[in-house]
């Protein structure tokens, strides 16, 4: 399907990364030689002003629908805002390096009454690192829930493992917001949606591609997963209705009762790094 929007096409020795101008939105992560890293919908609607489905879509400044109007954007509005280029630097050493960033306008002002200034910085290497900053430039203090919320690539959803989640407690969002305890490691045969009180790292481990994705966090006190399975998977146009066989999202997020309150000048940076190792 066509990109019916810009995006920045990053390629090195090491890997190659599109992050699109709407929403800022990395949807590509390949590394030289290997299977993609990051999911991307078949059927994504590649749309200025759309969320597109896959990814690493930006959820800010609410996690979920907004707590008191629903008709508000789901996940807030930076991923369906367009965001400026900043700067970009290519290293020969296989590095390299691009920000872009988003300010209050109009349109952001009639959804959240608050100035503000995010900056996404994106290092791409054999890992990629993606830096979410949030600084309040309003005159008031304000409070945010946020995620990166990354759409791995995975083989066969039932050949996949996460470990790192072993003796967290979690939300469980498909039993109504239940809490449980995780024991061992998480293996997803059914409609996961998961809301981890958790600060640590995880590894996806992959048999059917024979890797291990870890992913590392700062400056995140819950991690999401979510895999919709077949029925979820059916009610959305634009996801295939295997698609659920593919894909796992394993979110860095500070969302319920951790969320981000920032007074007026105050920052505070959100970071995902993701790597890839052989089984």
């Amino acid at each position: 399907m066509a990109v019916n929007f810009p995006y920045l096409d990053i390629s090195n020795c090491n890997a190659s990364v599109k992050v699109a101008q709407n929403g800022a939105q990395i949807f590509g992560f390949d590394r030289v030689g290997e299977p993609p890293v990051i999911w991307v919908s078949p059927e994504a609607i590649y749309k200025k002003g759309f969320p597109l489905r896959g990814g690493i879509p930006i959820c800010w400044p609410w996690f979920g629908p907004h707590p008191e109007d629903e008709k508000k954007p789901q996940h807030g509005f930076a991923r369906i805002m367009s965001w400026e280029l900043e700067d970009f630097s290519d290293s020969d050493k296989g590095v390299t390096l691009s920000s872009f960033s988003l300010s209050e306008s109009e349109d952001t002002l009639r959804l959240w009454p608050y100035r503000f200034r995010l900056t996404l910085s994106v290092e791409v290497s054999k890992a990629l690192t993606i830096r979410l900053n949030t600084k309040n430039t309003d005159d008031r203090p304000f409070e945010i829930t946020q995620a990166l919320h990354a759409y791995f690539f995975v083989g066969d959803i039932q050949d996949v493992e996460i470990e790192g989640l072993d003796g967290h407690y979690y939300v469980d969002k498909v039993k109504g917001g239940e809490e449980a305890r995780q024991d061992g490691s998480l293996f997803i045969t059914s409609e996961t949606d998961r809301i981890y009180r958790h600060t640590g790292s995880c590894r996806l481990i992959d048999r059917r591609f024979g890797r291990v994705i870890v992913i590392d966090k700062k400056g995140s006190g819950s991690t999401v997963v979510w895999n919709p399975w077949q029925e979820k998977a059916r009610q959305m146009a634009d996801f295939p209705d295997d698609g659920f066989r593919n894909m796992v999202c394993i979110e860095a997020a500070n969302v319920l009762e951790d969320r981000v309150r920032l007074e007026p000048g105050q920052e505070f940076t959100l970071e995902k790094r993701i790597e890839v190792d052989s089984l």
